[in-house]
């Protein structure tokens, strides 16, 4: 078992850290709303982790892994909703690329990258939470991933549903730690996001990497 579980924990591992629209989306967010913004779309991420794990768990992933109409569907609505995201931060990138850099913000506020300063951050939290929640949803990977690696590994002596719960809990609080550390990494560097320079570059890469994680999402069967 000790085995068995240490590979899950390997191979978890691994698709956690490697960069994905998730991630992405967190540092879009951090750049325009600070450790707030990182850590309610971290938030958003992991509720949508939780729902997925429940429902794949649940076999409930397995209707839509198995209905190729109902997995296009979700694909392409995903692909849309990524390249929308895109859209929107290139269209920010664009408009305020001629305005004067700026060292730093005041004290206690995140400023943007149109260069004024967060007057209503509880909305923007609202919104990074939203977006990192539906972006994890409407991503058909991410429940296909969990029913092609639960089957992948087992542990002798304990019913499969059991099993899935116990990988299920464990990819789970492995992906936290792995944003709570991220959030973290942010937080430090808070100073330096808030140079409108900076945030008009992470504005803008994310923007076209969003884009290209949505045109790719829709042409990938």
């Amino acid at each position: 078992m000790t085995t068995q579980l240490m590979g899950f924990i390997a191979a978890s591992l691994v698709i956690i850290v490697v960069p994905g629209p998730d991630l992405v989306l967190l540092l879009r967010n951090a750049a325009t709303d600070g450790r707030r913004g990182a850590a309610a779309t971290a938030a958003g991420i992991m509720l949508g982790n939780g729902i997925l794990a429940a429902a794949a768990v649940a076999g409930l992933t397995a209707l839509l892994t198995g209905s190729q109409m109902l997995y296009t569907a979700l694909r392409i609505a995903g692909a849309i909703y990524l390249a929308y995201l895109g859209i929107r931060a290139l269209i920010d990138f664009v408009r305020h690329r001629n305005q004067d850099d700026g060292s730093r913000s005041p004290v206690n506020e995140v400023e943007l990258p149109c260069g004024h300063p967060k007057k209503h951050s509880r909305k923007g939290v609202d919104q990074a939470f939203r977006q990192g929640l539906v972006s994890n949803l409407l991503n058909p990977k991410v429940a296909a991933f969990y029913l092609s690696l639960f089957p992948q590994f087992e542990l002798p002596g304990v019913p499969t549903l059991a099993q899935h719960a116990i990988m299920a809990g464990i990819f789970w609080a492995l992906a936290l730690i792995w944003y709570i550390v991220v959030v973290t990494v942010l937080g430090r560097v808070q100073a330096l996001l808030r140079r409108r320079r900076v945030q008009r570059g992470i504005t803008g890469t994310s923007g076209v990497v969003l884009v290209s994680l949505g045109v790719a999402m829709a042409l990938r069967d």
